[in-house]
């Protein structure tokens, strides 16, 4: 990793504001890669994106539509003068919503292929295991469509994110078959946790009899943390005892403990053990959802709390800001917490806080945010 002397100008802003970086190169020694939540930028930058890269602050990207929208709507809005009536400009043509998808795919394809590139070296450096970009598949996330986006991208370091629901888990499965590389979420509990893997262990299988590589078959499986919190948080309040209160803001850090506890367990089991022996890369977790909602919480509170080689944790801008002013990663904060995780949910369920009614109000609530995250983007095509 090219590291950063100690200071970077303007992280994320693009401004002349000077930030600490040590503390990312800390949580680097501490073996967590470092990806941009690309949702959070204003429009895609790949100068900015590179910046990050070459100071060695960012080794991954998630990029999905959000961007490409408030870029659409901003330039539309930018096109004529504030001061001309919208009843004197010319209309322009405007295609049917229907009809937006292939644009839409176009623009993240080709937002996506000038990220790989800016990544592409620390891909290669890392021999495959960074340097990749994450490119949301929607709004129908099935295996043509997930195929079709891939091989648009054309690049080794493109992953195609997939929703963690049935369909998207058959489709992961697919994708892995035919060699391109995954991240499949949100995934939202060990019981997810196992539902993903077995997609994912079922595509590596049907890759090594196709014959290929299993060496470049890459995958990450994403889990979410804020969310996770707001939704148990919710139910705690419903209780006024004090027992509830205490408990409030400590489902995300439980649960995801245990999610990474199965991630471990699988790769000390022999399914997995047989499948490395031929090559296959084991996949990785990745944090998602970082920035701290709870009020007198710190603000990198699942940064610092969720270090453990191996894992990818993912930052907003702004997120990527506190934690290089203010983080304070002590070290492994994952492994062999397991059973303490356990008890933690447990105590949520004898609150009130049924796990696994609350995850999957989460995962539909997922779901209908991806749904309208795409039927953004596509009314801001057709309206281009």
């Amino acid at each position: 990793m090219r590291r950063a002397a100690g200071r970077s100008r303007g992280l994320c802003k693009g401004s002349d504001e000077v930030c600490g970086a040590g503390i990312i190169s800390l949580l680097a020694d501490q073996g967590v890669s470092r990806w941009l939540d690309g949702a959070e930028w204003q429009e895609p930058n790949p100068r900015r994106l590179a910046r990050l890269v070459d100071d060695g602050l960012i080794n991954g990207l998630a990029l999905g539509p959000e961007p490409l929208t408030r870029s659409l709507v901003r330039r539309a809005r930018g096109a004529w003068p504030s001061g001309v009536p919208a009843a004197v400009r010319p209309a322009r043509p405007v295609r049917p919503v229907c009809e937006a998808g292939p644009a839409a795919e176009a623009l993240l394809a080709a937002e996506g292929r000038r990220a790989c590139d800016v990544l592409l070296p620390v891909h290669e450096r890392t021999g495959g295991r960074d340097g990749h970009v994450t490119l949301e598949v929607g709004p129908v996330a099935d295996t043509a469509t997930a195929l079709r986006l891939w091989r648009a991208v054309d690049r080794p370091n493109a992953l195609v994110g997939l929703p963690a629901g049935p369909e998207g888990l058959a489709a992961a499965a697919d994708c892995l078959a035919e060699g391109a590389g995954v991240d499949i979420g949100p995934v939202l509990s060990p019981a997810h946790y196992g539902e993903a893997a077995g997609a994912w262990l079922d595509g590596l299988r049907r890759a090594h009899r196709a014959g290929r590589d299993l060496t470049a078959v890459r995958a990450v499986v994403s889990v979410p943390l804020a969310p996770v919190d707001a939704a148990f948080d919710e139910r705690l309040r419903r209780s006024a005892s004090e027992a509830a209160r205490m408990m409030r803001g400590e489902a995300a850090l439980a649960s995801a403990r245990l999610v990474f506890h199965c991630h471990e367990q699988l790769l000390a089991g022999p399914e997995w053990r047989e499948l490395a022996a031929l090559g296959a890369r084991p996949h990785r977790v990745r944090w998602t959802d970082t920035a701290v909602r709870a009020p007198g919480r710190p603000g990198t509170r699942y940064v610092d709390e969720l270090v453990v080689r191996g894992a990818i944790t993912t930052l907003s801008p702004a997120t990527l800001e506190a934690v290089a002013e203010r983080g304070n990663p002590r070290g492994d904060a994952v492994t062999g917490r397991g059973r303490a995780a356990a008890r933690v949910l447990d105590s949520l369920e004898i609150l009130g806080a049924r796990y696994a009614r609350t995850t999957r109000d989460l995962a539909a609530g997922a779901a209908h945010a991806r749904t309208a995250r795409w039927q953004a983007l596509l009314t801001a095509v057709s309206d281009r």
